[in-house]
């Protein structure tokens, strides 16, 4: 049987920054083999049925798996269309995450900021 999470963390989490990390010692790194230049299809998409190139911002953000009940999720999605078309479940789940951190006194940005503006901005 799953155990349910806690409602309230209350004091239990206490985080830490990270230590600094003493550099490692200098190794002596073998030459590398040369190989062919990889080419990139004219499709974009690599080996495997894969884009070759990801976004940046899936580049410079680390995934993270959110399982919901189908029910919340249904109406997670009827409010994201009830505040307008453009509005995503994405951007509702992040600003309640933020909202959490600031709550729980943590200061480390949540979201990775897109590196151009958006349109009619």
């Amino acid at each position: 049987m799953a155990k349910t999470p806690p409602v309230s963390y209350g004091g239990a989490v206490k985080l830490t920054p990270p230590l600094a990390a003493e550099p490692p010692p200098t190794e002596v790194v073998p030459a590398p083999i040369p190989t062919a230049p990889v080419v990139p299809s004219p499709s974009g998409v690599g080996e495997g049925g894969y884009a070759a190139r990801r976004r940046p911002m899936e580049s410079k953000s680390d995934p993270t798996i959110v399982y919901l009940h189908p029910e919340g999720k249904y109406e997670l999605k009827r409010f994201a269309l009830a505040l307008g078309p453009k509005v995503k479940v994405h951007d509702l789940l992040m600003e309640a995450i933020e909202e959490w951190a600031q709550r729980k006194g943590i200061a480390a940005p949540m979201r990775v900021p897109s590196e151009r503006q958006r349109r009619g901005q």
